[in-house]
């Protein structure tokens, strides 16, 4: 289990991300620079689901970040967030990281998440 804290890189800064707690195999970290109302959080979470075939094990990461709305909106939060679904058979760890390095290697593109948020196929 992750206890220490977590350093993000982003494209300007970097965040720190400080364990608060940790509940039904769940932890959740604060940015503690994140201004008052503008909550940054990261969490981990884990859980069991069937999968027709079998059992998999599912791990979740996700930030989720409020930002200030225009008055007279309300503030607003964006999450973004990766799945890693693993069945308990057949797969192995190098063959999830090959996977996850795939998928970095996709968003880290140059616009490409542009266009993932434009709705493109």
């Amino acid at each position: 289990m992750f206890t220490n804290d977590i350093a993000l890189a982003g494209t300007s800064t970097t965040k720190t991300y400080s364990l608060t707690s940790i509940v039904n195999g769940k932890s959740i970290r604060k940015d503690a620079t994140a201004p008052l109302g503008e909550p940054s959080l990261l969490t981990i979470s884990h859980q069991e689901v069937s999968r027709s075939g079998g059992t998999a094990d599912r791990h979740l990461v996700r930030i989720d970040k409020t930002y200030p709305g225009t008055l007279p909106n309300p503030d607003v939060t964006c999450s973004v967030q990766l799945v890693i679904e693993v069945p308990r058979e057949d797969v192995t760890a190098a063959n999830v990281q090959d996977l996850v390095d795939q998928l970095e290697s996709f968003l880290g593109t140059a616009g490409y998440v542009t266009k993932v948020l434009n709705s493109e196929p």
